[in-house]
């Protein structure tokens, strides 16, 4: 053991825990990281943890160390050393059962990870019971052994066990354990004097050996585990233990049948809880109703199928779930949905529903509950935006529970509560408060999915109820958006919509409610498209009023909900129509683009950017069938438009906003005319050309790829007007590539390598065939360093798709057969022949990429594409694979390691069993990645 290395350590650990500066502290700590993997650290920790003058810190740095060897460096040792490591182990743990607890933590897990790695130890909870279980003082250090071993046998997926190996040491260590230790652990307990911390590290202890799933059911109905649990949750010190291990043993009973006796014990202990439940809630002791809470909703949760059948029986369970539900802390009560839930989804089950009538009562009770808890608080305006957001999003939970209360209760008897608590509001003397109108309000809006559309008994009355709500703010904007919730049911009721209409115009009149008057028109707009042609005269002035005053995001909800009516306009009268809603839109963009260039303004940049976005909408949502050849009104509306296009080309060629919105225009008229915008697609390439030209932006590669995608596969002369777009495309990319680093430019990187990949997979092969493929090939492999995830992804898949054209036919060439042009195709030849050519070069960025940076998501996708270049260069790859692999440094990784995995991988190559050849590569590189890295880049 180097002395330097014990004064570097102990240095490391002073600047970690005791500088002031923060840069300093960072780079201590990426210090003694890279320390943990190098050799020494064996010796070191050990003699930091013997040490008797070492302080807390550097003796937690020890054990620490030791656990992360263990996990990732135990190969380097052979048995012997393994044997002695062991009782290094147990004697350093044995000199810390007083203390401090995290050390002794550490030192347990370092324990089990070797326990579970060194198979020859098949007496490892043996001989940790005989050398801890004999005293007081030590059984601290057995229990958390014994708590830890199963856990980590479970979550620990960092040890490098195979799958053979490790269901063997967890039949060993275990499964044939299980039941002695379970007997122990209950001795334990009652022989513990009423030492609470042996009682809290017993039941935790329990909770791990039950979440195996190895403990004989027939332990839990014959041990008093079951007594000791439940009297436990008298004692507040053991509470929170006793419920977890009670939850564990209602999870073992899950199998409802062949636990019939046990569950019958455990309900008749559950019963008698009810009362604490009640005393607790009464004294507003929300830990305690949260424990209760989880036992009761474990229970009801496993025991579902029973509650279906015999309802009556269990209905304390019931009774206390729903008390539970009933409670004001709005944390515990969403503990209690997933159960109503899968209650719902049971008893609609056709032999449970006999059911349903006796536990239509507690869905009646559940609808009252939650509109009640739907309510605002009074001290909600003086919440935080997070606060907010929160209750938000618990509503919207709340409101996924009355759907299923909807589902067991009808939806007529559901939307009767909402509509007579409504009533009765409004019928009172004096004014309520909004928030108790709202609530209800919100709750109709929560159940309209459940709602038929022929539903006419309540709805109705609802609508009328509207119109004498009081007019304030918040409750007009919870009543349109019940408008804009049940737009499918005005479709069936257009008698209506002369009064939604009228309705949601009014909102607009108020800022607080014009966003949901603005999303309630597009929806009905959507929804009645067809029955509100009748008002486009009413709609004109209405829009040309109010689109010029609504913020953006409601300007494009009413937009959308216009061009939904317009949609059904008769074709004959499509084009004036929309010459006439968008000349507001037209001349307010014409007016900003004939401005002098020295006096438009940021302010001009966003508004021509939203100007265009609403265009976009119109295009996008009015496309209507016309047979090929007749004159197509929207595209010659867009024809219209195209001078006004390319003064925003001239003037904001290069502001990505404005870009953006223009390239979305361009790619709506593409998806939404097709083939009718072909005469004016020679325009569009050429804009997009000089566009991309200029700026280098990314949106022109994008609607690139979306016009290859749409006219690519048309045949050989459209395939061939792609490729040449492509290749125009290519040189200004390549250019841009000599001007700028790629990660500079993720952007373009990635729409680029998506727009090629299109056109390999709809005109393989004009691209494979063109002499544009090599450089395509060369730029990738020089952006494969790349770490940005969607521009490498987009790269990878650009390979993926060349190497897809190469084995399309390769399972259908016997192995001895040369891989020639004649036998697999002149598009795979030629994908071959390029790999031939830059493989080495290709292989190798790729390999590297997967042992240092590449992120861990991706690494299984590297793996299949290196697993299919082994597919059609079979020779080469593995000549390739094994310079890689022996240029490795045996520190990084031992020799044997490297050794083991060429055999694995070149046995599955020569068997052509590929699959296994991906698995074996990608498991390498995952257990280099772990220990030349450690777990920081993962996490």
């Amino acid at each position: 053991m180097a002395t330097a290395s014990v004064t570097q350590v102990l240095e490391a650990l002073s600047t970690l825990y005791s500088s002031p500066d923060p840069q300093a502290k960072k780079r201590a700590n990426r210090w003694l990281d890279a320390f943990q993997k190098q050799p020494e650290a064996w010796t070191t920790a050990d003699y930091l943890l013997k040490s008797s003058d070492t302080n807390t810190e550097t003796r937690l740095f020890a054990a620490q160390t030791f656990r992360q060897k263990i996990t990732y460096d135990l190969r380097d040792l052979d048995e012997a050393a393994r044997l002695t490591l062991r009782d290094t182990l147990v004697e350093r743990l044995t000199a810390s059962s007083s203390g401090p607890k995290v050390v002794t933590l550490q030192l347990c897990l370092a324990l089990a990870d070797l326990a579970i790695q060194l198979v020859s130890w098949n007496t490892a909870v043996q001989d940790m019971v005989n050398k801890f279980g004999g005293s007081t003082d030590t059984a601290i250090c057995l229990l958390e052994f014994l708590r830890v071993l199963p856990e980590e046998m479970a979550e620990n997926h960092r040890i490098p066990l195979s799958d053979t190996v490790f269901k063997e040491q967890n039949i060993n260590l275990v499964q044939k354990n299980a039941s002695e230790v379970m007997g122990l652990l209950v001795m334990y307990f009652q022989s513990s004097g009423g030492n609470t911390e042996i009682q809290e590290l017993v039941f935790t202890c329990l909770s791990s050996w039950l979440r195996t799933g190895d403990v004989d059911i027939r332990f839990l109905a014959e041990s008093p585990l079951l007594a000791l649990t439940f009297d436990a949750l008298s004692d507040p010190s053991l509470f929170d233990p006793a419920i977890d291990l009670a939850c564990e043993i209602i999870y073992e009973t899950r199998d409802v049948n062949e636990s019939r006796d046990i569950i019958h014990n455990i309900y008749g202990r559950i019963v008698p809880l009810l009362p604490k439940l009640k005393e607790a809630k009464e004294e507003e002791d929300s830990d305690a109703v949260r424990g209760f809470c989880r036992l009761l909703v474990a229970a009801g949760e496993i025991y579902v199928p029973l509650i279906a059948q015999h309802p009556a029986s269990l209905s304390s369970l019931l009774d206390g779930i729903i008390e539970c539900t009933a409670y004001n802390d709005l944390e515990i009560v969403p503990i209690t949905f997933k159960f109503w839930y899968e209650l719902k989804n049971t008893v609609k089950i056709p032999r449970f529903q006999s059911s349903i009538p006796a536990l239509s009562p507690y869905y009646d009770t559940l609808v009252d509950l939650i509109i009640g808890h739907l309510h605002y608080p009074e001290e909600s305006h003086e919440w935080t935006a997070e606060e907010r957001d929160d209750f938000r999003d618990f509503r919207h939970e709340m409101g996924d529970t009355l759907k299923d209360c909807c589902n067991i209760l009808g939806a007529e008897r559901c939307l009767q509560k909402p509509l007579a608590k409504i009533q009765g509001l409004l019928s009172q003397p004096h004014p309520a408060k909004w928030q108790q109108l709202e609530a209800p309000i919100f709750s109709l809006r929560s159940m309209g999915s459940e709602v038929p559309d022929n539903e006419d008994k309540v709805m109705p009355q609802i609508l009328e109820l509207l119109s004498k709500l009081p007019d304030h703010p918040k409750i007009r904007y919870a009543a349109t958006l019940v408008i804009s919730r049940y737009s499918f049911w005005t479709r069936l009721h257009p008698q209506y919509i002369t009064y939604q209409l009228n309705f949601i115009s009014a909102g607009f009149q108020n800022d607080e409610v014009a966003a949901a008057s603005a999303l309630a028109l597009k929806h009905l707009c959507k929804d009645c498209s067809g029955l509100l042609v009748d008002y486009i005269s009413e709609l004109h002035p209405f829009y040309t009023s109010v689109i010029r005053t609504l913020p953006f995001s409601d300007a494009l909800e009413v937009t959308e909900a216009v061009a939904h009516v317009l949609a059904e306009v008769p074709v004959a009268n499509l084009q004036n129509a929309l010459q006439q809603f968008c000349l507001p839109l037209a001349q307010d963009l014409h007016a900003i683009v004939m401005k002098d260039e020295t006096s438009i303004t940021r302010e001009d940049c966003v508004r021509v950017g939203d100007l265009l976005e609403e265009i976009a909408a119109f295009i996008e949502v009015i496309h209507p069938d016309i047979p090929l050849g007749q004159p197509h009104p929207c595209v010659n509306f867009v024809n219209d438009l195209w001078p006004i296009f390319d003064l925003c080309l001239k003037k904001f060629g290069t502001e990505g906003p404005v870009c953006e919105q223009l390239g979305k225009c361009f790619k709506n008229c593409v998806q939404s005319y097709k083939l009718h915008f072909v005469p004016l697609l020679p325009q569009l390439m050429e804009r997009i050309v000089s566009g991309f030209d200029y700026s280098g932006l990314s949106v022109y590669l994008y609607v690139a790829l979306k016009i290859i995608k749409v006219y690519g596969a048309g045949g050989p002369e459209n395939a061939a007007v792609c490729l040449n777009l492509v290749e125009r495309m290519s040189a200004t990319m390549f250019t841009r590539l000599t001007e700028k680093k790629f990660q500079d430019m993720p952007d373009v990187v990635n729409e680029y390598f998506r727009m090629v990949t299109e056109l390999l997979q709809v005109a393989p092969t004009h691209l494979v065939q063109s002499p544009l493929l090599p450089s395509i090939f060369q730029a990738a492999l020089a952006g494969l360093s790349m770490e940005e995830f969607n521009a490498l992804n987009a790269i990878l898949g650009f390979y993926r798709s060349l190497l897809d054209i190469a084995i399309s036919v390769d399972e259908l060439v016997p192995g001895d057969v040369p891989a020639t042009s004649a036998t697999i195709g002149q598009n795979s030849a030629r994908v071959a022949s390029i790999f031939m050519e830059m493989g080495n070069s290709f292989m190798t960025v790729l390999f590297n990429g997967l042992i240092s940076h590449y992120n861990w998501e991706i690494i299984p996708d590297v793996a299949s594409i290196l697993k299919c270049l082994a597919q059609i260069l079979p020779t080469e790859t593995s000549e390739w694979i094994v310079v890689l692999v022996n240029n490795i440094p045996d520190l990084s990784m031992p020799a044997a390691e490297k050794s083991e995995f060429l055999q694995s991988y070149m046995s599955a190559i020569h068997e052509k069993h590929w699959a296994k050849a991906r698995r074996v590569l990608s498991d390498f590189i995952i257990s280099y990645r772990r220990k030349n890295s450690g777990r920081e880049r993962k996490e």
